[in-house]
């Protein structure tokens, strides 16, 4: 049997859609480089204090933590297997993964302004060139508006369509990123999405819009 973990992933799959990778394992996991990322202090992250407590449902679902430097950034429109920006020092990925759910928070910090500025333009260009990918029978169509947050933000939307690219089907990802200083959040929401609506984003903004303020307590970021 084909379980409901089990079903949203093969959909988002064939929606073209690609998750922010993190190992999970049962109740939650701490993060792999320790507790305290260089930069960042613990329970910084929005959703990192309830990361760190026990789930009520083990067996359904997971909290992960990582500090891993080399990780992907949470979206990741063209399925890259590595990732292409350049100059992190620290970095914060909070994942919680549920049946038909996964919802991701990031906070990468550059070693300059210029730097996490040249990583909103790399994942800016991602969405163009991959703004239409064919996969199986479905089309993933990813695209990007401004919103108000930060020095720099946008709303990302990844959505699976038939293969004309006309009707949605089922999966998708809801993400904001926002740019403070040299810092770069991102909030992101995926499960069995299907028409695109603005309320899609809410959380995910009001999420950033927290953030951006919060990075200019980390010395020296803003």
């Amino acid at each position: 049997m084909t379980t409901g973990t089990a079903r949203t992933t093969i959909r988002l799959a064939a929606a073209g859609t690609l998750l922010a990778t993190v190992a999970l394992t049962g109740g939650t996991a701490l993060a792999e480089t320790g507790e305290t990322a260089a930069g960042i202090p613990r329970n910084f992250l929005l959703h990192e204090p309830q990361a760190r407590k026990p789930v009520k449902y083990p067996g359904e679902e997971t909290w992960t933590i990582s500090d891993r430097l080399g990780a992907n950034l949470g979206i990741n429109p063209c399925g890259l297997r590595r990732p292409a920006d350049r100059g992190r020092v620290a970095m914060r990925t909070v994942d919680y993964r549920a049946p038909e759910h996964h919802s991701g928070e990031q906070l990468v910090v550059y070693r300059s302004t210029a730097a996490a500025r040249g990583a909103m333009a790399g994942l800016l260009g991602q969405v163009e060139r991959c703004a239409r990918v064919k996969y199986e029978n479905t089309v993933t169509r990813t695209w990007a508006d401004p919103v108000r947050a930060g020095d720099h933000a946008v709303r990302i939307t990844l959505q699976g369509y038939d293969a004309k690219g006309v009707r949605p089907v089922v999966g998708g990802q809801r993400a904001v990123v926002v740019r403070e200083g040299r810092a770069v959040a991102i909030y992101v929401l995926a499960g069995e999405y299907g028409r695109v609506r603005a309320s899609d984003f809410t959380r995910q903004l009001k999420d950033a819009r927290k953030m951006a303020a919060k990075i200019c307590s980390l010395r020296g970021v803003c």
